[in-house]
């Protein structure tokens, strides 16, 4: 048998999924494990990278371990913000990287 909803219940019913879905989406998460960073004398370890949140790097000719469960971008610049990035996925390592910058993808 079918039900017909009047347009305000199916109003709701559309505005209540929104709101669920919003708020899930805006939770921010985190990527666990670790991601390390080693330019000459310099290294730099993220635990458990935040999705989305910019993390700065240590500049050209870094060496970069992904030790997380999802793939990581990384940015030449510092904020993350050029449309070149380069993908690192899970348990990858790269010796010779431009690392300005990266964010957490999953």
């Amino acid at each position: 048998m079918c039900m017909r909803l009047g347009p305000r219940v199916a109003l709701v019913v559309t505005a209540g999924a929104l709101a669920l879905s919003f708020v899930a989406a805006s939770t921010a998460s985190a990527a666990p494990g670790v991601v390390i960073m080693k330019n000459g004398g310099k290294s730099k370890q993220v635990q458990d990278p935040k999705d989305g949140q910019c993390h700065p790097g240590l500049g050209p000719d870094t060496a970069i371990t992904n030790l997380t469960s999802g793939t990581i971008l990384l940015f030449p610049d510092g904020n993350c913000r050029t449309k070149v990035f380069n993908p690192l996925g899970p348990g990858e390592f790269r010796s010779n990287e431009n690392v300005g910058g990266f964010q957490a993808l999953d």
